[in-house]
């Protein structure tokens, strides 16, 4: 688990540890710049030209200083000054009289040699304002000369917080950041213009992290081990009885593919509640789960409330489809539960309806709330467009999940989870997963993890990770243009870290 941070809260880092700590400025930036000549050198050979671009801030200085080792290490290195700014600062200063005192020179022209590595210290973290002029042009032609791109701490023109292009962004294969890796690295545009991601400690105290209060987290590889244990001494009930309602007429797929995934996460029983038409084909292909059937609304109002009084954690939506069924379900559901609830798909886009008629479903809910709801059915709850969410989905989302006081994994390319406090921002995944399916996967695994003990929160979190990581497995495998649901499942299990024996708890 590691947070990622803001430009604000990178910056309070940056700050404090010079200010307060007292660790000296140029230290800091000696470090960024053995740590970029680790990287860039990787790609750099005793023939290769490298240009380096530098503006008059701290992140040129980083720039400078990476000139400067390049060279005593007899690479061809060439700095570009672009001069736009009137003032530098005074660490760019004194990186400049070094190269000046080791006759290292810097130009203010732009050179017309061709280069095979290419590195971007123009703008650092700290760029608010939309690129123009000088600078632009700049930019623009960077990203179209035939070379290996690489950006210092943040791609030029890339909003560090949200992703955003400033007008301009430098096109990267490779950003070097320093301490955290950014919000905005992760987010799309961002991501895009960041290219692969290496994050290079430099020595800002877990004081000064822990000062900036970074409410942005991501898990990575290992943090599986969060997952709850499974005891030696158990039986199929100490692993948790999870309720998927979900299913109309015919609609049998998503049932099975989120009780598939929430037994392969680890419940010990799940039970189906479906449409009776769906009995054959569940029976079928997943003779483990329980099923519980209706055929009306009427005789399903009475074995629904019998369902949900049996389970530890239900999730309600999953191929369902709206109507008057489903509201139907839906309040007999918040009248009932006394377990956490995960609500999908169909269950969502019938909430949406409701609340657009006045009815605020979430209002007095008795029990923990999730919501999984995609871009476009965010959109239906929210009242937001996609385009909106899109541009600044923490905030909205945030907002959101604190004012209906539930979980909100809001779904997409870069997936966020919140309660309206703590922000986790998923990094894994890929394109493959934007299949049939994928959802009611993940509504599993989730229902899977809740049963299994874990908060509501945490759960969320956990089973966005375990998805994407099973998903990252399943394209190692099939390539993303074959990945389907059912393949993201079969990696359900080394998304937990394999074999469970070595972590069995010992009693």
């Amino acid at each position: 688990m590691k947070p990622i941070a803001t430009r604000d809260e990178m910056q309070a880092i940056d700050a404090y540890s010079i200010h307060e700590i007292g660790i000296p400025g140029m230290v800091l930036m000696e470090k960024a710049s053995m740590a970029l000549y680790d990287e860039v050198r990787k790609h750099l050979h005793h023939h290769s030209r490298c240009l380096i671009v530098v503006e008059k801030g701290n992140n040129g200085g980083d720039g400078l200083a990476l000139a400067r080792l390049l060279h005593e290490a007899d690479y061809d290195v060439t700095i570009y000054e672009i001069g736009g700014i009137r003032k530098a600062s005074d660490s760019y200063e004194a990186q400049k009289n070094i190269l000046t005192k080791l006759g290292i020179f810097v130009k203010d022209q732009m050179p017309e040699e061709h280069f095979d590595v290419i590195v971007d210290g123009i703008f650092g973290v700290g760029l608010t304002r939309e690129v123009k002029g000088i600078q632009r042009q700049v930019i623009e032609r960077l990203n179209v000369m035939d070379a290996y791109r690489i950006a210092i701490d943040v791609p030029s023109g890339v909003d560090g917080t949200t992703g955003q292009v400033l007008g301009v962004g430098f096109m990267a294969d490779l950003t070097v950041t320093f301490g955290l890796s950014k919000i905005g690295l992760l987010l799309y545009p961002g991501a895009s213009f960041a290219g692969e991601v290496i994050v290079k400690e430099i020595g800002f105290p877990k004081l000064a992290v822990e000062k900036a209060g970074c409410r942005v987290f991501c898990y990575e590889p290992g943090d599986e081990k969060y997952f709850p244990k499974r005891k030696s001494d158990s039986h199929k009930g100490t692993f948790g009885r999870v309720l998927i309602i979900a299913g109309s007429k015919n609609m049998a797929g998503a049932a099975y593919l989120s009780a598939f995934a929430a037994y392969r996460t680890g419940s010990g029983l799940v039970r189906i509640f479906t449409q009776e038409s769906n009995r054959v084909i569940l029976q079928t292909k997943l003779p483990e789960a329980i099923l519980t059937t209706y055929e009306s609304e009427v005789d399903g109002a009475d074995k629904l409330r019998e369902t949900i009084a049996w389970a530890d954690a239900i999730c309600f939506g999953p191929g369902m489809g709206t109507g008057r069924i489903t509201r139907s379900f839906l309040h007999i559901l918040k009248e009932c539960a006394k377990v956490s609830v995960v609500l999908d798909a169909d269950g969502l886009n019938e909430i949406s309806k409701m609340e657009q008629e006045g009815e605020d479903y979430f209002a007095g809910y008795p029990v923990p709330v999730i919501l999984t709801p995609h871009m476009l059915e965010m959109s239906r709850l929210s009242g937001h467009t996609v385009a909106q969410l899109k541009e600044d989905r923490m905030n909205l989302a945030e907002t959101y999940a604190k004012r209906k006081n539930l979980v909100l994994v809001l779904k997409d390319s870069r997936t966020v989870v919140t309660d309206g406090d703590a922000i986790y921002l998923n990094s894994y995944g890929n394109s493959g997963m934007a299949t049939g399916g994928s959802g009611d996967v993940l509504t599993g695994i989730l229902a899977g993890a809740l049963a299994a003990g874990m908060e509501p929160f945490d759960a969320a979190s956990m089973a966005v990770f375990l998805h994407s990581r099973a998903g990252d497995f399943a394209a190692e495998q099939m390539g993303e243009h074959s990945l389907m649901a059912g393949d993201i499942i079969k990696q359900i299990e080394k998304a937990l870290g394999g074999k469970q024996d070595g972590r069995r708890e010992r009693i």
